[in-house]
């Protein structure tokens, strides 16, 4: 758990950096929609998150089960790949945003020198997608080993943190998973419902002709 918090707290200053960029409007100007963009979140999101994502997985799942978890060493060892893994994925993408590489794009109709010169960054994202399978791999074999584990979890007990002020009353509502789950689709819907329906009740632009 403290090296989880170490490693997300490293990629999040790295991340808060490039997101320090994206709220100048002269710099971010440069990088709108290039692979900058990509290498930000992803520092973000599948590098300071998902980190904490593995620490509680690794916290919870010998509680869940009953059964201790079966290497330390191994979950050690993948918070370090998944971290090194992050950093050479992400550091090519800011590299080829500044490079000018689009965000999006399923081709390179671009001049050939111009592409050659993506290509090392390209190269070096291959070697970190296969250390971050590699480190997705030996997070789930140590949990599919851990709930087949022979030594029991010594301490079944899920702590909590305390609060400085004892709770005198709290609404069974505020507790209830149900009351939750459904303000979350209820918010969804009303984020995402309309922008969605649009694809079915707009007239698109595939009808018209490309002489206009």
């Amino acid at each position: 758990m403290v090296l989880a918090a170490i490693l997300a707290l490293l990629m999040l200053t790295f991340g808060g950096f490039g997101g320090m960029v994206n709220a100048s409007y002269s710099m971010n100007a440069m990088v709108h929609n290039t692979q900058w963009v990509t290498g930000h979140f992803h520092l973000i999101f599948a590098g300071t998150t998902v980190m904490m994502y593995f620490a509680i997985a690794y916290y919870l799942w010998p509680k869940m089960t009953g059964r201790a978890l079966y290497s330390t060493r191994m979950a050690l060892h993948q918070l370090w790949l998944w971290f090194v893994g992050m950093l050479i994925l992400t550091l090519p993408w800011h590299q080829l945003g500044l490079a000018g590489q689009p965000r999006r794009i399923s081709s390179t109709p671009y001049d050939e020198s111009f592409v050659q010169a993506w290509l090392p960054a390209d190269f070096a994202m291959i070697v970190a997608a296969a250390i971050l399978f590699i480190s997705a791999l030996m997070l789930v074999y140590n949990l599919f080993k851990t709930h087949g584990n022979a030594q029991a979890e010594v301490n079944l007990e899920v702590e909590y943190a305390e609060s400085l002020h004892a709770v005198q009353r709290m609404p069974h509502l505020m507790n209830s998973f149900g009351f939750w789950v459904l303000l979350v689709v209820v918010y969804m819907v009303a984020s995402y419902g309309y922008p969605i329906a649009q694809f079915f009740i707009m007239d698109t632009y595939g009808t018209v002709p490309w002489s206009i």
